[in-house]
């Protein structure tokens, strides 16, 4: 999906949100989320930046554009934290890093899939193209399918971290202290930092606003990453934060309300493809044919969604059936076709 608006009807303006702490957000072209949003931390001895955007020309103006307004020099940003390697939220470290020298730091797992996800991106398609398969993906699909996201690779400057984090590190930045929050789901190595001085919590791409994160299951994804999301959010949840700080869209407050809605989303997901397993109960479904029944975001059916979108959907819709045939709601099966899956009869 792309946008045809300009950057000035899409791009929020920087704001310093609390004493120390601004939001820089960053254009993310032809995409639909509009912009990425980083957040920039006084420190001691200079600044913190957490997250980066895309490797485009675009976002690299912006962000020196926010930091001349600043007065800032590039060269004072001394620690540049990651969240997650996604391109948009990680690629432009590479190019950051060499400008201003600062130190890199983002979760271990993440340091893991550079490089399958980055440089050694054809044995990844590879491996996708069979996961999506033996998920019942068409062969007049698989290439649509497979291929939808390529061309974010070109927005990445590939970095691996100076510091690799576990959760429970404390970073200190000024008058700021930071816990470390392993958040695993959307990304195996997600991470939030939460001030409990300040009751501020800086989410990523784990809670925002208004979109629902993507947990997919896909050929080198945790085992049960739905399972691990949910989880993180059950935590986050039980945080006292009064500021919620997110990758997308606007900070927000009413954390513990925002995470419940997240959560109930899924449980709708969960009883949606029960009930469509439930219908033919004689026949096994695969990944590909559960995913293209669904109703997915803004009421979409399958015929309205890209092929990048359709390979979400079916990442997604796996994910979930992961989470059922963990609860034993759903049994799998593998045959020469491939996986199926039907629900599972009762005890």
């Amino acid at each position: 999906m792309t946008q045809n608006t300009t950057r000035a009807e899409t791009l929020p303006e920087r704001a310093e949100l609390l004493p120390g702490v601004w939001r820089l957000p960053l254009p993310l072209r032809d995409s639909p989320l509009g912009h990425v949003n980083t957040y920039l931390v006084r420190a001691d001895d200079g600044y913190l930046l957490v997250d980066c955007g895309w490797d485009t020309a675009d976002t690299l103006e912006t962000l020196q554009g926010h930091l001349r307004f600043l007065d800032i020099p590039i060269g004072d940003v001394r620690h540049l934290l990651i969240t997650h390697i996604h391109p948009d939220h990680y690629g432009l470290a590479g190019r950051l890093r060499e400008m201003s020298k600062a130190e890199l730091s983002f979760h271990r797992l993440e340091r893991l899939y550079i490089e399958s996800r980055y440089v050694d991106a054809d044995e990844l398609l590879g491996e996708m193209h069979e996961w999506l398969r033996l998920n019942g993906t068409p062969a007049a699909e698989l290439d649509r399918l497979n291929f939808g996201s390529m061309g974010i690779l070109d927005r990445v400057r590939i970095a691996f971290p100076d510091r690799t984090l576990d959760g429970g590190e404390e970073i200190t930045c000024g008058r700021f202290a930071f816990r470390v929050l392993w958040t695993p789901g959307h990304s195996a190595g997600h991470v939030c930092l939460y001030d409990a001085g300040h009751k501020v919590l800086l989410s990523g791409d784990h809670v925002l606003p208004h979109i629902t994160p993507s947990v997919g299951l896909h050929v080198r994804a945790a085992s049960n990453p739905l399972a691990d999301y949910m989880d993180s959010l059950r935590l986050i949840g039980r945080l006292e934060a009064e500021l919620v700080l997110p990758g997308h869209g606007e900070p927000f407050k009413g954390l513990p309300e925002r995470t419940g809605e997240l959560l109930a989303h899924h449980q709708r997901r969960l009883d949606e493809i029960v009930g469509l397993l439930s219908a033919e109960p004689r026949h096994a479904l695969s990944g590909y044919e559960i995913a293209s029944r669904m109703i997915w975001s803004r009421r979409r059916t399958w015929d309205d969604l890209s092929g990048f979108e359709r390979r979400m959907a079916v990442t997604e819709a796996l994910a979930h059936i992961e989470l059922l045939h963990s609860r034993g709601k759903v049994e799998k099966a593998y045959g020469e076709a491939g996986f199926t899956y039907q629900v599972a009869e009762p005890a």
